[in-house]
């Protein structure tokens, strides 16, 4: 069963209710609620999609893990449609990559699925956090940082223990996800205006070496004991093995369907 399915909320099920059944719609929602199968055999159909994707106002009135789950699957259907991506090789430069299949199987794991819906959601508020720093006997530096900083989280992971340590690697293989599927464009710089100008909080030359970051520090993370303990040891080093396919669906998701909305759903391009 989809974990995702569990952080829906009634205005979910009210709000597919509507664009799935004209009349009924209070029981309609009583029953995708209730039955898990009833509601991804719903969530698959390509109808209800076009119907939600018209509303502009939708990230608005629904959950974030429902309407993240509405576009991923819809990227997902697209990429088995077409059988192939497009991989950028510059900031408007793509090019035809025929690894659909792979993708494909890639994505098809619902851990990996909801992995990367919780993911995104988490990139809708980012959090900043104080630290302590000890620079000498009874002398510390208070820092704040954000969570959003891949060099900052790599650098503390190396300064602090387990159970923290496993929560920096973690978050620093997530933005290195995260900024490859849904900001790539930054790797390259920007021509726009200064909304946009590139923020990447990591140092990289290229997408590749952005890739790899990430997959050394989910490989790293998984490693950990408390990757074991709380059983995300497989999926980490899952993502660190097939970095570049999972990314893909986050690809296509933004180039589609999100588009420049993305500035206005991840905030904190504009801090």
């Amino acid at each position: 069963m989809r974990q995702v399915f569990k952080r829906f909320i009634p205005e979910d099920f009210q709000y597919l209710a509507r664009a799935f059944a004209e009349q009924g719609t209070s029981h309609f929602a009583e029953l995708v609620r209730d039955d898990y199968r009833v509601l991804d055999v719903v969530l698959d159909d390509e109808n209800v999609f076009k119907k939600l994707v018209l509303d502009e106002h939708l990230f608005l009135k629904v959950s974030p893990y429902f309407y993240f789950e509405l576009l991923l699957r819809q990227a997902i259907r697209d990429i088995k449609r077409e059988n192939y991506t497009l991989e950028r090789i510059g900031y408007r430069e793509r090019v035809p990559v025929f690894d659909g299949p792979k993708v494909i199987e890639a994505v098809s794991r619902e851990d990996v699925r909801d992995y990367l819906v919780e993911l995104l959601v988490s990139f809708v508020k980012v959090n900043n956090i104080t630290l302590y720093i000890r620079k000498g006997r009874g002398i510390y530096l208070k820092k704040s940082i954000s969570d959003m900083d891949f060099d900052l989280m790599l650098e503390i992971s190396e300064r602090v223990e387990e159970p923290y340590r496993f929560v920096f690697l973690k978050r620093a293989g997530d933005i290195a996800l995260f900024l490859s599927g849904v900001f790539p464009e930054q790797v390259f710089g920007s021509p726009f205006n200064v909304r946009r100008k590139p923020f990447l909080p990591v140092s990289v030359s290229s997408s590749e070496e952005l890739e790899r970051k990430g997959k050394e520090v989910y490989r790293l993370a998984g490693q950990s004991k408390v990757a074991q303990e709380n059983r995300l040891d497989t999926i980490l080093d899952f993502l660190a093995t097939h970095f570049e396919a999972v990314k893909k669906p986050l690809n296509v998701m933004t180039d589609r369907y999100l588009h420049f909305r993305k500035y206005d759903i991840f905030r904190f391009l504009q801090n």
